[in-house]
C-alpha cells in the first residue's frame, strides 16, 4: 500500500474511534477537507467554523482521535485474522457503500462474497413457530445461493445463522460490539463457524468495543445495508427488528414480514408491517422475487440442493438424540405422537421433548394434530 493510501486508511481508522458523530457526518467532513488525514490536521476552531459543529464537539473530536492508536488497532485485527476495510478498499461491500451513512471502517472476520443477500431478523424471545420459520427461510435462501444476513443475537438471528450453515450456504453476522468482544458470549463458537465456513462476522466498532445498547441500532443499519431485502419474522412494536426494517426502507430496499397468529404478541410487529404495505413472506421465492432484476444473475432459483443430502447435513448439526428421534419418526408410517415416541425409544418425557424441539426448529419434522412426521 502506498504511503499516502496507508496514511488515509490509518486516519479513517482513527476517526472511527470518535463515537459522537454518525458516519455520514464524518464523511461530510472528510469530503470538506479532501480526506480523513487532512481533516485530522485541521485545528478545532477551523473545523467548528467551517464544518457546522460546535467548538466543544470539535475539541472533543481532536482529543478522542489523538488518544486512538490506529497502528495498534490494525495489529489487533491482524492477530484475530480480521481484515480492516474502508471505502478505499476494493473488498468493501459494494451494496453497503451505497447507503447514506456507510461505516467509516469495517472489521471483517471471514469474507463477504459478491453475492445477493437477504436479512432475516426478529425477536430474541421467539415462539417455536418463529424459530421454525426463520430456519426454513434461511435454508431455502441458502439453497438458492443467497447469503443470509442477521445480527448473531439470541433467538431468530441465531436460528437463521445456524440454518444457513446447515444448508451449506453463506451467512453474514453484523455485531453491536467489536470482533474482539463477541456478543452474546454463547455465540462465540457460532461466530467462528460462520467465518470458517465461507461467511463473515463483521463490525464497524473498534476491536475491543463493548456491546453497548447504543451500538445495536447502528448495527441494524449495517444488516439492512448489506441486504437486497429484509424479512422480519417475529417481534413486538419496540423490537429492534422493526428498526432494521425502517433502515431498509430508508436505504430503498424491500421489506417483507412473516404473517403470524393474531393473538401472539410476537407477531404484532410483522403483522403491522404487512398491514402497512410490507410483502408477506411465506417462502424464499417470495423474498427473492422482491430483489431488483439485475441482482438475480447467477441464481438458480429452481435448483435446491438434493433433499436427502440437505437432511443428512442438518442432522449432523443436531444432537445424537435428535438423530435417533428422527430415525424413529421416519420409520413409522403415519408418524408418531410424543407419547408413542417416548415409548418406542424408552426415554424420559423430557428427553423426547428436547429432541422434538430440535427437530421442529430445524424443520426436519412437522406436527399435525399432535403427530410428528417428516417435513416434506
Amino acid at each position: 500500500m502506498a504511503d499516502e493510501q496507508r496514511e488515509e486508511k490509518l486516519a479513517r481508522v482513527r476517526l472511527n474511534f470518535f463515537a459522537c458523530f454518525r458516519s455520514d457526518w464524518l464523511l461530510r467532513l472528510i469530503g470538506l477537507y479532501g480526506g480523513a488525514a487532512e481533516l485530522l490536521k485541521r485545528p478545532p476552531a477551523e473545523i467548528a467554523g467551517e464544518g457546522g459543529v460546535s467548538l466543544e464537539t470539535a475539541l472533543r473530536l481532536a482529543r478522542e482521535t489523538a488518544a486512538a492508536d490506529p497502528e495498534k488497532e490494525l495489529l489487533l485485527a491482524q492477530k484475530a485474522g480480521a481484515a480492516v476495510l474502508t471505502a478505499l478498499d476494493g473488498d468493501y461491500p459494494a451494496l453497503l457503500k451505497t447507503i447514506y451513512d456507510p461505516p467509516l471502517t469495517l472489521y471483517v472476520l471471514g469474507k463477504i462474497e459478491n453475492m445477493p443477500a437477504a436479512a432475516i431478523v426478529g425477536t430474541r424471545r421467539p415462539t417455536p413457530y418463529g424459530l421454525r420459520t426463520s430456519a426454513r427461510l434461511a435454508r431455502e435462501l441458502s439453497s438458492m445461493g443467497v447469503a443470509v444476513v442477521s445480527g448473531l443475537a439470541r433467538g431468530i438471528d441465531t436460528a437463521s445463522h445456524q440454518a444457513a450453515l446447515a444448508g451449506g450456504g453463506a451467512t453474514w453476522a453484523a455485531l453491536g460490539s467489536g470482533l474482539g468482544n463477541i456478543y452474546p458470549a454463547e455465540n462465540k463458537k457460532l461466530a467462528e463457524q460462520i467465518a470458517a465456513s465461507g461467511g463473515a462476522v463483521l463490525s464497524e466498532f473498534p476491536m475491543g468495543s463493548a456491546p453497548l445498547a447504543v451500538n445495536f441500532p447502528r448495527r441494524n443499519r449495517v444488516i439492512s445495508g448489506l441486504s437486497l431485502a429484509t424479512v422480519v419474522v417475529e417481534g413486538g412494536f419496540e423490537s429492534g427488528a422493526l428498526i432494521t426494517a425502517r433502515f431498509a426502507l430508508d436505504h430503498g430496499r424491500e421489506v417483507l414480514a412473516v404473517p403470524g397468529p393474531v393473538d401472539s404478541p410476537m407477531s404484532k410487529g410483522p403483522n403491522s408491517l404487512i398491514k402497512n404495505g410490507a410483502y408477506p413472506a411465506e417462502n424464499a421465492e417470495d423474498i427473492v422475487s422482491c430483489f431488483p432484476a439485475d441482482s438475480l444473475y447467477g441464481l438458480d432459483l429452481k435448483a435446491p440442493k438434493p433433499k436427502e443430502e440437505g437432511i443428512a447435513r442438518r442432522l449432523k448439526e443436531l444432537s445424537p438424540d435428535a438423530g435417533r428421534a428422527y430415525a424413529a419418526i421416519k420409520s413409522s408410517e403415519g408418524g408418531l405422537n410424543a407419547d408413542e415416541l417416548t415409548l418406542k425409544l424408552s426415554w424420559p418425557v423430557q428427553r423426547t421433548g428436547a429432541s422434538l424441539f430440535e427437530l421442529e426448529v430445524s424443520s426436519l419434522v412437522v406436527s399435525r394434530s399432535g403427530r410428528y412426521s417428516r417435513a416434506e
